[in-house]
């Protein structure tokens, strides 16, 4: 009961943060909002307690995970291949460069190398889930998000690795860098190996005879829901790394879905409609623990000489980062005449710091790192993920090219919606209906642009538990007449949308909604 008291809060928390964000702060990224919920259900006694213990091996597997697993299957793989240097040097190079110089740093603090080196380990993960809060409302260059993106897939797994030498290093006393190096290969050629192969048993299971037949979804969508948990764990077991298997599962399950959506085309709409649903989840509780952890962690630190000297070591270590990320983005071989000098200050401060970085930080726990140092190493980490969080967010205000308001496009889009529904309407008075078929229709497309109220839908109850239930003709009938309207409102789209180019995603959004109207009726004939 308590674990499930505990998801049903986190989940409802999330909801609550989505809505406060689109009814009261459009304006403010809804992870804010998250991490501000998430401090408050810590600072509540009440609440806090119904919140589990972090734990680091479940937070990589159960969140982590499929947040990178999604967000591989929405990256083309054509577009990794293309620029797998640049990716390198990003994600392995770079990392390298920023362990040696923040650790360096640290370690002229006055801490010991071992120490000083598993601080740095941990700083150099990226989140791209952080990076979307830091830029809402604002342009980022296409290049930079590419290369903040794709960085974030796979810095990682590097992290990890330099953790565990580290540590290593910390515990025994002595640095084998040629074992770490072997560790890499094997593990990031074995994640990717065990993510080929249960990507080709999938669609080898497809693409059998003895296939489920088409209108069998249910063991589909679960296996689909499964696949980034069972890579994940089966990777780990073996000793690979999970978190590259899940993204390389992600990658090509990207170039799977491109040559097979149409195999079973219900299924790969209603895939990519949870899958985004996991991701709105999962990003909204990454933040939300994030503030539950930062309370936490911080409320039985007293605030002294001593925690004056951790902080000034988080900054250090965010200082460091940026310094090597902004150096590296200008003068590396892969990367240079790519970016300007403009990009590469934007480059360097969306190296945002989150979940990544808190389940590193905490796997510290169980690898006989002694309590004070574990403590500091959770305080300053948490300073650099709070610094990499508002710094940008504070400088790219003044960096960024506004994009197009999110308030002024939904405000055209309902304005479009309103005008689209009176045509259609407009359209259907000059048919024949039978008066009950025609109250229906008229009241079903007004509930479109949201202009029925609750006396109106009271009322409309009352007259339809009053009616027979309709023929199999009747029903046919009807689903003509109401699918004649879907038709009337997509060309008065198709109309509007080759005048008006600046708002052509909210157009596609309505002429979605509009095409799963029509499916549903097609589905009340059955």
């Amino acid at each position: 009961m308590k674990v499930m008291i505990f998801i049903g809060l986190i989940v409802f928390a999330v909801a609550l943060a989505t809505i406060i964000q689109q009814r009261f702060l459009q304006k403010i990224s809804v992870n804010y909002i998250a991490l501000v919920i998430g401090i408050a259900i810590a600072l509540v006694p009440q609440t806090n307690i119904l919140i589990e213990n972090f734990n680091s091996e479940v937070f990589l597997g159960l969140i982590v995970a499929p947040l990178l697993f999604f967000e591989g299957q929405r990256t083309r793989l054509y577009s990794i291949l293309r620029s797998w240097r640049a990716i390198v040097g990003l994600t392995v190079v770079m990392i390298v460069i920023a362990t040696i110089v923040a650790g360096l740093g640290v370690h002229a603090f006055g801490l010991s190398l071992p120490l000083s080196f598993i601080l740095a380990a941990v700083s150099t993960p990226t989140d791209a889930t952080a990076t979307e809060s830091v830029i809402h409302g604002l342009k980022l260059p296409k290049k930079i998000s590419f290369y903040l993106k794709d960085e974030s897939l796979f810095n990682d797994a590097s992290g990890i690795i330099l953790l565990n030498m580290a540590v290593e290093w910390y515990i025994h006393k002595q640095l084998h860098v040629g074992e770490a190096i072997v560790d890499f290969l094997y593990s990031a050629g074995g994640g990717i190996l065990i993510a080929a192969i249960l990507v080709f048993l999938r669609q080898a299971s497809f693409r059998s005879k003895y296939h489920l037949a088409s209108d069998v979804r249910m063991p589909i969508e679960v296996l689909f829901f499964l696949t980034p948990f069972i890579i994940y764990f089966i990777a780990e077991e073996i000793h690979v790394s999970g978190i590259i298997a899940v993204v390389a599962a992600g990658l090509l399950h990207n170039v799977e879905s491109e040559r097979s959506r149409l195999t079973n085309a219900s299924i790969f709409y209603s895939s990519h409609q949870f899958s985004q649903l996991i991701i709105d989840i999962l990003n909204g509780v990454v933040f939300l623990l994030l503030g539950i952890i930062i309370v936490r962690s911080m409320r039985e630190d007293v605030f002294n000489q001593q925690t004056i000297e951790v902080i000034l070591i988080g900054i250090i270590l965010y200082v460091a980062n940026l310094a090597v990320r902004l150096l590296y983005c200008r003068f590396s071989p892969s990367i240079k005449g790519k970016v300007s000098s403009k990009g590469a200050l934007i480059f360097s401060l969306g190296g945002i710091h989150g979940a990544v970085t808190f389940a590193l930080a905490y796997t510290l726990s169980e690898m006989s790192v002694n309590i004070a140092d574990f403590h500091l190493i959770l305080v300053s980490e948490i300073v650099l993920i709070l610094l990499s969080l508002i710094v940008p967010t504070i400088a790219f205000r003044f960096i960024l090219e506004k994009d197009k308001p999110d308030l002024d496009q939904r405000k055209e889009v309902n304005r479009v919606r309103k005008a689209m529904v009176h045509y259609a309407l407009k359209q259907m008075n000059q048919i024949y209906l039978p008066k009950k078929i025609r109250k229906q229709l008229e009241f079903d497309l007004r509930t479109q642009m949201n202009k029925t109220s609750i006396k109106d839908f009271i009322k409309e109850v009352k007259y339809t538990v009053k009616q027979k239930e309709l023929t199999d003709d009747q029903k046919e009938f009807r689903a003509k007449v109401y699918r004649y309207a879907f038709r009337q409102e997509r060309n008065y789209l198709g109309k509007i949308a080759q005048q008006e180019q600046e708002y052509q995603h909210g157009f596609l959004v309505l002429y979605r909604e509009i095409l799963i109207a029509e499916v549903i009726f097609l589905g009340d004939e059955e």
